[in-house]
């Protein structure tokens, strides 16, 4: 449980519509999954390990590694687009 460890617990949350893809690895260790809207992967190797790279992305119909494209109805004044990353 993330409640019981100490320090920072390696989590990886998705708050977009998509299912993601993410990769993570070290020097020494890597790790691949998916991750579906609105949950989270939960990673207690990682915690307390240095240099760990994060990458996702969009897995197509192809199975190929696509990137992550938000796609904006309309435009005008006043509206943003917002990806945001997350390091505690």
């Amino acid at each position: 449980s993330t409640k019981t460890r100490k320090g920072h617990p390696m989590l990886l949350n998705n708050n977009t519509p998509q299912q993601l893809s993410y990769s993570i690895g070290t020097a020494g260790s890597a790790d691949c999954g998916t991750i579906n809207p609105g949950d989270t992967a939960d990673l207690p190797y990682y915690d307390k390990q240095t240099n760990v790279s994060v990458s996702f992305y969009v897995t197509t119909s192809g199975n190929q590694p696509a990137p992550y494209v938000i796609n904006i109805p309309s435009t005008g004044t006043g509206k943003a687009v917002t990806i945001g990353f997350f390091v505690e």
